[in-house]
């Protein structure tokens, strides 16, 4: 009758980071779109403004002939 009398129940151990993974994962992904979306906004705003311009040299060209 030797053996262990503590058992380690490594379901419940489990069952209880499943959450906390999730959890962080939520926030981690997050994190990611919100630095995706401000990268995405910045390039779209040089963009826009690269487009402006030239059309401004388009409608000076146009305007000259």
């Amino acid at each position: 009758m030797g053996g262990n009398p503590i058992v380690f129940d490594w379901s419940l151990v489990i069952m209880q980071l499943i959450p906390i993974l999730i959890f962080i994962g939520l926030i981690v992904l997050s994190i990611f779109l919100i630095v995706s979306i401000t990268r995405f906004l910045k390039d779209k705003t040089k963009n826009d403004q690269e487009l402006l311009r030239k059309m401004d040299e388009l409608i000076k060209v146009m305007s000259r002939e």
